[in-house]
């Protein structure tokens, strides 16, 4: 056993009393040592992107996690000097708190000191307690830690234990005996550090506390302190029991104890003091200055030898718990018993008043965590025949203010006026605050936003869960959480209930409440309608109880109306008439040049068209996209409009599609669709070439059909030509009439083209007819063929007659019967053969006969968002002077072309260089304090440029972007186009908002990445390219 410096009694009395401000300081519940062990930091990127059109894309990366390590550090107060009678049972007072950020497990031993004891005696015993009230003695029902030696004890992050060591100080001792007592807590992860090391401790070894008991055959006071919270009343009841526990009777015994710094004393009273024996009570009310100096005091209450004190550096004592001992002079509360017999019992008791939004002795005021400490003294003539004056300090004690929780969200009350506006940029579209989020109108298929504010009301730091119930959006309507700007998804940063608004600051009384701002996304189905759609968010606090009166708060999201997915469809420009149907076709005939838009024929200007047999007719349209989502349109082209189905064209017509040069000409290849569209776009000019059959049978001078015709009144029936335009996402359509007055033309065809999206690892089916539309019959080889690696396709013909494809192409064998059918209706059989044995299926086809063709096209599950396959159908004719027919079916994935990868590497000093590999889930445990880099790899799986590609991200909860400079650079952030390797190396870019492609600004960090880019734009990555950045966030 080590050796405790042995000194005066007067000496270690003098010092116990700065030791008591420096044991009160202890007490508060200690905050964890950062982020607690074992939380899951989890932080993703976003990238959007255009394409030639000008339409933006945004997708997500993969989550990149790492998880905390444990960070262990404890601490022990503090060493004591007390003053005994033989035979009396001593209650040292000892606080062990665990400061790490996890659970730990401590060792605590107890055992004389032998080397102090001047006298060799030992205690007849000596336990360590659980003081779970923390008065400074052993409570009945108080669990025993250990009994003799050794006990264990088990704390949270940030939890404090309360310790009460008991010696019972042998019956043979005499005065004048000392006992010393050390406690040693240990711990296998770390040292336990002695808050009592240095000045006023009676050692420098950590982990140990240190108790010198002094036998006295004098009276002994023994001062004990309870401080007792009052419920919602913000008010903290104290009690001073003194017990003369010695051999003789104690006189003039001073009870006094200053008031907690910023409380205010509600009342006081005395037990066991009388007026009639001489006893001064305290004042009832009110606060008296503890001044040695005051005619009411007149007392050496620091029995330091004077009665001159009147300020804390004067008494040597931190009378207001502050932490400090100063200047500063000090009220409080006061009391007299002129007589204590041995083992006479008197007290003082006093309410205080505190205000829990403004108290503060950490960094935040009006903060959970708060403590609020407290120590008292008694100085009496213990020995009347010295006289001997002592001094005794009470167990400090500490009131933690108790954590409130509160959440609110509200509206933003952005809109003009007392109505509604129009505009869907997330702003409420009224001004009043009411927890109602509007938004006035959007279109089908578009992305409704919702501002709504979230604010913590609480006094300690929370995290806000958030969730959505739809209560009548559209079926289908999909609800997620962005960052005010809309750039960065929210995603669970605590690893419970999904999404959330990651660490939200206490309230500050005299600021504002942490409110942070979040956008919710509503991407409403294609198609949909409605009106007066709502939808609740709720916030809901992470740390308070289930339950817990304010822990929830919900804002109302309001979209009023749905308009309608709309397409137009016109043989003129009409940019002016966006939203309306400029050329509403009749039924059952009526060309475009008959509609009319009020009393003006502003639309369908077209007459009809003529043609000669063989010849090709060019008619350019305009394409309005009504809607306020991105749309492709399938284009297709027929000779019958029922109101709700277009019939094919008459036997041989061919039509297709080309993108106008905005002279009414085709230029660029075969369409089979229109490219995407933004919302809103007028007159998008396109070209339908239809090729007429030269086969007079087929292409007649004189149509003659029900409802035929005759436009240019020449006589002759003319064919009528149906374009149609039809969204593959929301459904909206329109549909225009021309007319071809024609001679004849022979052909085979296969229609109509198909396009559709399609998932990876799925599959879409199209459908499609093989005509002969000559007056000859054609013997073809059917084959399909993908253009895209890995992709696949089968497809279908009917082999029983019953009209429906049963049969792959690659099943029929030579003998196999293939059925169609002609103008009527009629099944026609039609025999397989080979007859230049490829193995490739021919079939002869007579005039007039359709095969109907099911090709089903199959995506490979590693298909990169945004890849397009066209599946090419080719009737390849066995006549090398007879007509082909191919056909075009373009699949695309409807995943976003540029993928993000996302990756995290351990950087233990934080020095920008990564200590291991780039994981998506970091097998090493960050600690607080140390970095984790994080890595984005953004890579253009498509076969188009990807334009103005930005990536953004954010720094996550628990952790702060590190400003460490690095590289030369003042920040973190790097940044390299194409791979990354000795001759192609990252290169740093500063934080701030400058010349260079990088900046992070309120914890966004904004790359603009490809070649070309500049400080205010994203560049260009081509297929294939990649671009790849790094930042570095420190955990908390």
């Amino acid at each position: 056993m080590k050796s405790l410096q042995k000194r005066k009694l007067s000496e270690i009395c003098a010092k116990a009393l700065i030791a008591g401000g420096v044991a009160a300081a202890m007490i508060p519940l200690a905050y964890a040592a950062g982020t607690a062990a074992g939380t899951l930091i989890r932080n993703l990127a976003t990238v959007t992107y255009e394409d030639t059109s000008g339409n933006t894309y945004s997708a997500q990366s993969n989550e990149a996690i790492i998880t905390v390590k444990q960070v262990y550090s404890a601490e022990i107060a503090s060493d004591n000097t007390k003053t005994a009678a033989a035979g009396q049972t001593v209650y040292s007072a000892h606080t062990l708190t665990n400061s790490g950020n996890g659970e730990d497990t401590y060792t605590l031993t107890v055992a004389n000191a032998d080397s102090l004891e001047a006298s060799g005696i030992n205690p007849d015993s000596i336990a360590i307690y659980r003081d779970l009230n923390g008065n400074g003695i052993v409570d009945a029902g108080e669990p025993l830690v250990g009994n003799g030696t050794t006990g264990t004890l088990t704390l949270t992050a940030g939890e404090t234990a309360e310790l009460v060591v008991a010696v019972a100080v042998p019956n043979t001792a005499v005065p004048g005996n000392q006992i010393g007592i050390q406690l040693l807590a240990t711990s296998t992860n770390s040292t336990v550090t002695d808050a009592t090391n240095g000045s006023g401790g009676m050692d420098s070894t950590d982990g140990t506390n240190n108790t010198l008991i002094t036998v006295s055959n004098n009276a002994v006071l023994n001062a004990n302190k309870t401080a007792v919270a009052g419920p919602g009343a913000n008010q903290i009841t104290y009690t001073i029991t003194v017990t003369n526990t010695g051999n003789k009777a104690a006189t003039d015994v001073h009870i006094f104890d200053g008031l907690p710094k910023d409380t205010t004393l509600v009342s006081a009273t005395a037990s066991g003091l009388l007026t009639s024996n001489g006893d001064t009570l305290p004042d009832p009310s009110t606060a008296v200055a503890l001044d040695e100096t005051a005619s009411a005091l007149d007392a050496d209450l620091n029995a330091d030898g004077d009665n001159g004190d009147n300020t804390e550096t004067g008494f040597g004592m931190d009378l207001n718990s502050d932490g400090t001992i100063d200047g500063t002079s000090v009220s409080g509360v006061h009391a007299i018993d002129a007589l204590l017999d041995i083992g006479g019992t008197v007290s003082l008791s006093f309410v205080v008043q505190y205000d829990p939004a403004t108290y503060n002795n950490n960094s935040t005021p009006g903060s959970a965590g708060d403590v609020i400490k407290n120590t008292g003294h008694v100085t009496g003539i213990t020995d009347p025949s010295g006289p001997t004056v002592t001094t005794t300090p009470t167990n400090p004690t500490g009131t933690t203010i108790p954590v409130s929780y509160g959440v609110d969200t509200d509206d933003t009350g952005g809109g003009t006026g007392s109505g509604t506006d129009t505009a869907n940029d997330g702003n409420d579209d009224t001004d009043d605050t009411d927890d109602i989020q509007v938004v006035d109108i959007a279109p089908s298929g578009s992305e409704v936003l919702f501002y709504v504010d979230i604010s913590n009301l609480g006094n300690a730091s929370d995290t806000m869960d958030l969730s959505i119930v739809n209560t009548d959006f559209p079926a289908g309507t999909s609800f997620t959480f962005w960052n005010a700007d809309g750039t960065v998804q929210l995603v669970d940063t605590n690893g419970k209930a999904g999404p959330d608004t990651g660490v939200l600051a206490p309230a500050d009384p005299v600021l504002t409440n942490d409110t942070r701002r979040i956008l919710v996304k509503a991407k409403l189905p294609a198609g949909s309608s409605g009106t007066n759609m709502t939808a609740t968010l709720t916030a809901t606090s992470t740390n308070a109880p289930t339950g817990a009166s304010g822990s929830t708060d919900s804002t109302v999201l309001e979209l009023l109306s749905i308009s309608a997915p709309g397409a137009d469809l016109t043989d003129n420009k009409d940019g002016s008439t966006l939203g309306v149907d400029g050329d509403a076709l009749a039924s059952p005939y009526a060309l475009n040049n008959g509609a009319t838009l009020g009393a003006t024929a502003t639309s369908g200007t077209r007459d009809t068209t003529n043609a000669t047999v063989g010849s090709q007719v060019i008619l350019p349209f305009y394409i309005d996209n009504d809607s306020g989502a991105s749309d492709s349109f399938q284009l297709s082209a027929g000779s019958t409009w029922d109101g709700s189905s277009l019939g094919g064209l008459p036997t041989g017509w061919t039509v297709q599609f080309y993108k106008g040069d905005g002279s009414g000409n085709p230029t660029g290849i075969p369409l089979t669709s229109t490219a995407l569209m933004p919302g809103g776009t007028a007159d998008a000019e396109y070209v339908a070439v239809i090729t007429i059959p030269s086969d007079p049978a087929y292409a007649v001078a004189d149509y003659t059909a029900a409802g035929a015709l005759d436009a240019n009144s020449d006589g002759d029936g003319d064919q009528p030509v149906f374009i149609r335009i039809v969204s593959a996402n929301s459904g909206s359509s329109d549909i225009m009439l021309d007319a071809i007055d024609v001679t004849d033309l022979r052909s085979i065809v296969i229609t109509p083209p198909g396009s559709n999206q399609i998932q990876p690892g799925g599959s879409v089916d199209y459908t499609h007819t093989l005509s002969n539309t000559g007056n000859t019959e054609e013997t073809v080889e059917l084959s399909a063929g993908n253009s895209a690696s890995g992709w696949n396709n089968t497809v279908m013909v009917d082999t029983t007659g019953d009209g429906i494809p049963d049969t792959t192409l690659a099943n029929l064998n030579p003998g196999d019967t293939v059925y169609g059918v002609d103008g009527t209706g009629a099944s026609v059989p039609m025999t397989v053969t080979d007859g230049d044995g490829d193995d490739i299926p021919e079939i002869a086809v007579p005039p007039g006969v359709n095969v109907d063709l099911v090709p089903t096209v199959f995506a490979p599950s590693n298909a990169a968002p945004g890849a397009t396959d066209v599946l090419t159908i080719t009737a390849e004719n066995v006549d090398p002077n007879g007509p082909d027919a191919v056909l075009e079916d373009v699949t695309s994935v409807i995943l976003g072309q540029v993928r993000l990868t996302k990756t995290v590497a351990y950087d233990a000093g934080c020095d920008g260089t990564p200590d291991g590999a780039f994981q998506a889930n970091l097998s090493t445990e960050v600690a607080p304090g140390e970095c984790a880099i994080w890595q984005i790899v953004a890579e253009n799986q498509g076969d188009a440029n990807a334009m103005n590609v930005v990536i953004r991200d954010e720094v996550t909860a628990y952790t702060t972007f590190d400003t460490t400079a690095a590289g030369g650079v003042d920040g973190n952030l790097q940044y390299a186009l194409g791979t990354v390797t000795v001759a192609n190396p990252l290169a740093y870019q500063t934080e701030a908002v400058d010349s260079d492609i990088a900046d992070h600004t309120n914890d966004t960090v904004t790359f603009h990445v490809g070649t070309g880019a500049t400080a205010t734009a994203g560049g260009t990555l081509e297929p294939g390219q990649i671009a790849t950045v790094r930042f570095r966030t420190q955990v908390e």
